[in-house]
């Protein structure tokens, strides 16, 4: 197959200046995000590549001003995420994951580099052949009501995983675990019968409650509260599902291992209290009128207000794990073919449609793996752009050659279809609007039919079951992408692929993935995960990514420092927030 890196046709911009795209954050022009906008109601005439954008805009992990911290406040945090539990190991929500570090800490953590450091664990060991892991835990930590950790709590809690009725469904990290002994009083071994990269990674987002806290009747664990003892610096000082959580500076806290947290390892703020505001708008009105100090999930349409205004401060950051990717399903018609495939990829200008639907907030993926941690392949970036003229030659060389009234491409009677099938609930950031405009650009450069279906969760599953449907669409957050690869990836066993919906069945694809998860070495997970990028993108078309996930928030200038965990790309919490009072 010919190179599909630059196309005849594109213009969008190359080298060195479209590298920042997948590296850096950027917040284009109002100016060109309104002439995006403009190309939207004329792109069916658009034949060129993604708008050219101003320099990144480096984010501030810590404040606008240079006084010295200051301890003491109170601090609201409006949110777009309703926290169904507070309970870590029941709550499966990403966005609530950042709220619920400010409570509960875990054993390692993942760094920027992409090396497990210890937390909780002030050592660990893993043996040459991969199969045993063991913590050395530290010696001063205590959970919030008192009880130490030591090998016997870390010991308590991975009993209560397997007990079978505290879990739903053991945690893809333990898919290996075969034993865990306590074998000194700081000290617990871990048995694998494989070796297994999502056993690190479940020890660094895994964190231990208290011994007493794992004997509360199942419905209270279920739903949590103060109730929960964890060893984070805040504690729960009230909890209501959906709506509100309160917490509480911990004043004896002193076991980060974070170097922000080296001076100050306790929180600056008293209280924080993480309030739900389901709507963009009412988030934002809170925040202009005073209500709260800081809020997240800002919309696009948003960013302007707090952008431009002095009186406050935005930021944002990408996330880790997979990008927002349409799954092609190779299973069936019509994208069994590659050349339907490939068609699809270059018949639209992805950049610009995106540049118009989010005013130049989000940045295009080009990877099928998260700009954030070691792993995007940069090479990639500018291997989809646009080309009309070979997208149309791919479809008249498979017979998609008649086209019915409307302009879509037939062949044996049946039209060139593609639709996506998406449950109500997954349907965030715009991600309707931007099918509907994808579909009008495919129909008209290329006459490929395109339908973005919003399904109740029971039609859902069934169209799923039918494999009725061309596309899925998703993204995976995680500090690291081994987990999200593993789902998405993995059509054979669908143990480890259960939303493996692209049905690829490709052993040269899930060779490379097990080589990525199965062995602790980053040069040879590396390796791996470059050939895995290449060849489901530009080898053989199996998926399109489009944008890199984020977060993004804006607060009064008053706060300041909301630092980014490196390795998963959110804010760690509040725990180095303070208030200029």
């Amino acid at each position: 197959m010919p190179p599909y890196d630059q196309p005849a046709g594109a213009n969008a911009p190359k080298g060195e200046a479209a590298a920042r795209r997948l590296t850096a954050h950027k917040t284009p022009t109002r100016l060109a995000a309104a002439a995006a906008a403009a190309m939207l109601a004329a792109l069916t005439l658009a034949g060129c590549g993604g708008n050219a954008a101003d320099e990144p805009k480096a984010a501030d992990p810590t404040s606008l001003d240079a006084s010295a911290p200051k301890d003491g406040g109170e601090l609201i945090w409006a949110v777009e995420v309703k926290i169904t539990t507070v309970n870590p190991h029941l709550n499966g929500q990403a966005k609530a994951a950042p709220i619920l570090r400010n409570v509960f800490d875990s054993y390692l953590y993942l760094d920027g580099d992409g090396v497990y450091q210890p937390w909780l664990a002030k050592d660990y060991t893993v043996s040459e052949d991969g199969l045993t892991y063991t913590l050395e835990l530290r010696d001063d930590v205590t959970f919030s009501d008192g009880a130490k950790l030591d090998a016997d709590a870390v010991v308590a809690n991975f009993d209560k995983f397997s007990d079978g009725v505290y879990l739903s469904s053991p945690p893809n990290g333990l898919t290996f675990l075969d034993s865990y002994t306590k074998t000194g009083d700081q000290t617990v071994e871990f048995k694998l019968s494989k070796p297994d990269i999502e056993f690190l990674i479940y020890l660094s987002t895994s964190t231990p409650l208290s011994p007493a806290s794992l004997e509360l009747p199942q419905d209270v664990l279920e739903s949590g509260g103060p109730e929960l003892a964890g060893v984070g610096p805040f504690t729960i000082e009230s909890f209501t599902a959906n709506t509100e959580l309160v917490l509480a500076k911990r004043a004896d806290y002193a076991w980060s291992p974070l170097p922000e947290q080296a001076d100050h390892p306790t929180a600056y703020l008293d209280k924080v209290t993480y309030r739900t505001f389901a709507e963009g708008s009412t988030r934002t009105g809170a925040l202009r009128q005073g209500q709260v100090d800081v809020v997240s999930d800002v919309q696009p349409l948003d960013v302007v207000v707090f952008e431009e205004s002095p009186d406050f401060v935005y930021d944002r950051s990408f996330i880790g794990g997979t990008p927002y990717t349409y799954y092609l399903n190779v299973s069936k018609p019509p994208f069994d073919d590659e050349n339907v495939r490939r068609a699809f990829i270059l018949g639209a200008d992805y950049q610009t449609l995106l540049d118009t639907i989010y005013q130049g907030t989000y940045d295009r993926a080009w990877t099928p793996v998260s700009a954030v941690g070691p792993f995007p392949d940069q090479s990639l970036i500018g291997w989809a752009e646009p080309d009309y003229d070979e997208a149309n030659r791919l479809l008249d060389e498979s017979g998609w050659t008649e086209r019915d009234a409307d302009g879509y491409r037939v062949k044996d009677g049946q039209v060139l279809t593609a639709r996506v099938v998406t449950e109500a609930a997954f349907v965030r950031e715009s991600r309707d609007q931007l099918a509907i405009a994808i579909g009008a650009a495919l129909k008209q450069n290329v006459g490929i039919k395109y339908d973005y279906e919003i399904v109740d969760s029971g039609t859902g599953a069934e169209r799923v079951e039918a494999n009725d449907y061309e596309v899925f669409d998703n993204s995976y957050s995680g500090s690291d992408p081994v987990e999200g690869i593993d789902l998405l990836y993995y059509s054979s066993d669908p143990s480890r692929g259960f939303i493996a919906r692209g049905k690829f069945n490709d052993p040269e694809l899930e060779a490379l993935i097990d080589e990525g998860r199965f062995t602790d070495d980053l040069a040879t997970r590396k390796t791996a995960y470059t050939a895995f990028q290449n060849l489901v993108t530009k080898d053989k078309a199996y998926v399109l990514p489009l944008y890199q996930p984020q977060d993004n928030w804006a607060h009064q200038t008053s706060v300041h420092g909301i630092t980014v965990d490196t390795a998963i790309g959110q804010p760690r919490g509040a725990t180095t927030v303070w208030i200029d009072q």
